[in-house]
């Protein structure tokens, strides 16, 4: 069953990975990029870097043998780079640490046959010094903890989708390889370890009877004196499913903050394959050597069958589980913080025309083009001063600027913007790589008002498209204003339509600089 549940989770991984490269070659072949509605076509990343932290808990070796006190969680912190094929889904690789922490009070009783009196100094004196018999121990109370260090190397298929171009889900599922580098026990030197025992020589038997309807030990040897410094424990690797499912929620343009969940299930025992008793005799003293490799899982499994009690498969085993809750942030590693998103470049001109109480409207349904005239008159495509790029870059610009409609409303400053398919930038990316063109804006007014408050906003409209152009990192040398009212020959000539609405608006001319 787990063979079968490690061949399914490596196929999803590549079929993830293949859908994900052919909805690539598609986009590629109709050369569109993939965007967001509120946010430009160049903030799309497709390399990320995800830093995880978190806490699970995780189940024991404990509770099987019947042990109530303890506890046992783990802290994990990893790091992966994940390529994204296109907005939504990713493959990544990564590393991670991993510590499992657990603590109990342990209370067990057990033999260790063929004990040797000749290693209790105690008894050295006596001529029955080598005498042979099982010892029979009561241990009560034993303080222990458990920690087990391990590297995690997770390859995911990543999910990422966003409802308004900011905050969305994540989600990632993969298999990982599991690597533990340092286990111990450590015991805390709590509890107490009585010991008796069947005496070969006499020939008799010190054992457990009642007292006052309890069960108890004879005492026959004491309380042996046993040390508990902690023992290495040498655990074997695993091969993990994981997955995580959370929300994100964007800090900056580069960097998004993540909260979920998680949980990883491990496929391969990672107990040691040599284990010892949980107490034993070393150098005359009773040693408690830990639950984390000692074989208390399989004397619980052959007492259990002893006494009638079913035992499910893999019992004496520990398939480690994990599920917990992680937070972490996750950077686009090629995002560019100087680029703004059309969302926040309407928030700052909002805040900035407040002042004059003015109220922005940002037109998102697909525009009517009525008024624009994209080339200057004197500026012929057959111009010698024209060069081959020149042509291109101005039919370019002609279609882009062709496609954007600027208004205002009555007596306001504020564009209202119909750039359903994002001309601007398009027309800001031309600017940029042609610096012999400009673009002369132009606002005007209608006809109501008196013709010296007309003249000063129709200037300061142009102004403001200037501004847009600006914060979007044009060269201000290839941005000139011009401000027309009803009472300029330029307005009726350039604007046909009659309606007042129309009157109020900003457009462009291509000139050659």
């Amino acid at each position: 069953m787990k063979k079968n549940l490690l061949v399914i989770s490596l196929i999803f991984a590549m079929c993830c990975t293949a859908y994900a490269q052919e909805v690539q070659t598609e986009n590629n072949n109709d050369n569109e990029t993939v965007k967001s509605e509120n946010v430009e076509t160049s903030t799309f990343c497709p390399h990320h870097i995800n830093i995880h932290f978190g806490e699970a808990f995780t189940n024991n070796i404990y509770k099987r043998v019947g042990i109530t006190q303890y506890y046992s969680l783990s802290s994990m912190l990893d790091v992966d780079y994940a390529y994204f094929f296109n907005e939504h889904w990713g493959l990544g690789l990564g590393v991670g640490i991993n510590r499992i922490g657990a603590k109990a009070s342990i209370s067990k009783s057990g033999v260790i046959p063929d004990y040797n009196v000749k290693n209790d100094e105690e008894f050295t004196e006596f001529t029955w010094a080598d005498a042979t018999y099982d010892l029979y121990y009561d241990a009560r109370g034993l303080r222990e903890k458990e920690v087990v260090w391990a590297v995690e190397v997770p390859l995911k298929a990543h999910f990422d989708w966003r409802f308004d171009g900011r905050n969305g889900i994540y989600a990632a599922l993969g298999v990982q390889g599991y690597f533990p580098i340092k286990g111990f026990n450590k015991y805390k030197g709590e509890g107490t370890i009585t010991t008796a025992g069947y005496e070969e020589l006499y020939n008799q038997p010190y054992f457990q009877h009642y007292e006052n309807g309890e069960l108890k030990m004879d005492d026959h040897f004491g309380d042996a004196s046993y040390t508990g410094n902690g023992k290495k424990v040498k655990m074997r690797c695993s091969v993990d499913i994981l997955g995580d499912f959370g929300g994100v929620f964007a800090i900056s343009r580069i960097a998004d903050f993540y909260l979920g969940a998680y949980a990883k299930y491990g496929f391969l025992d990672i107990l040691p394959k040599n284990k010892t008793t949980l107490i034993a005799q070393q150098d005359g003293q009773m040693t408690f050597m830990g639950t984390l490799g000692s074989d208390i899982l399989d004397l619980e499994k052959q007492n259990r069958i002893d006494n009638g009690v079913k035992v499910r498969k893999g019992f004496n085993k520990w398939n480690l589980l994990q599920v917990g809750v992680k937070a972490g942030f996750h950077i686009k590693a090629c995002a560019t913080p100087a680029e703004k998103s059309k969302k926040q470049l309407e928030k700052e001109i909002l805040e900035e025309l407040k002042k004059k109480s003015n109220e922005p409207i940002i037109i998102k349904q697909d525009p009517q083009y009525i008024y624009i005239v994209p080339i200057c008159d004197q500026l012929d495509n057959d111009d010698e001063q024209l060069t081959p790029e020149d042509k291109e870059d101005i039919k370019a610009l002609s279609s882009a600027l062709s496609n954007t409609k600027i208004l205002f409303d009555l007596d306001k400053d504020i564009p209202k913007i119909n750039d359903y398919n994002d001309n601007i930038n398009k027309t800001v990316a031309i600017l940029k790589k042609n610096s012999s063109l400009k673009l002369i804006v132009e606002g005007y007014t209608c006809d109501l008002g008196t013709e010296e408050h007309n003249r000063d906003l129709a200037q300061r409209r142009a102004n403001k498209v200037r501004d847009l152009f600006i914060q979007k990192g044009v060269d201000p040398n290839q941005i000139e204003t011009a401000s027309y009212t009803t009472n300029d020959p330029q307005n009726r000539q350039n604007i046909q339509d009659p309606s007042r609405e129309e009157h109020r608006a900003a457009i462009f001319r291509i000139v050659k600089r």
